[in-house]
């Protein structure tokens, strides 16, 4: 992915326009759009000023440029996670190595405590269907 197609799929996953990221970075909406098409490369001083509109850091939007060899939902996932503050990236993190353990191991997963469920006799139904017959 190019540096243009990263800048555009992290701003559309911001819900921002063009407009409105020419407005936040004093630019035009032409010459951002050029950028995107990857027409034209950005300067240094307007790629810190688009990466501090997006919320992101340089080193994160590059991050997201590189990683052409994945799925769109990969590279969701991957701009969802840089936008994270680091804690929660690490809870995230955490929590993506426990699902993939569940799925190297779906039937050890499946933790139930069958004592204590009641078994069909002590169900309160056929209590009743007892007594009455007898």
């Amino acid at each position: 992915m190019s540096l243009g197609q990263a800048l555009k799929q992290l701003r559309k996953k911001k819900g921002l326009t063009l407009a409105e990221m020419a407005e936040k970075t004093h630019s035009h909406v032409g010459n951002l759009s050029r950028i995107e098409r990857g027409m034209a490369r950005p300067s240094l001083d307007l790629l810190y000023r688009l990466a501090e509109a997006l919320g992101f850091s340089i080193t994160d939007i590059f991050s997201v440029a590189e990683n052409q060899q994945l799925s769109s939902r990969q590279v969701a996932l991957n701009a969802v996670f840089i936008s994270l503050l680091e804690e929660d990236q690490q809870l995230l993190l955490e929590f993506a190595e426990l699902l993939a353990k569940r799925a190297s191991h779906p039937l050890e997963s499946v933790n139930v405590d069958t004592h204590a469920l009641p078994a069909d006799s002590e169900k309160p139904e056929n209590n009743a269907d007892h007594k009455a017959t007898s």
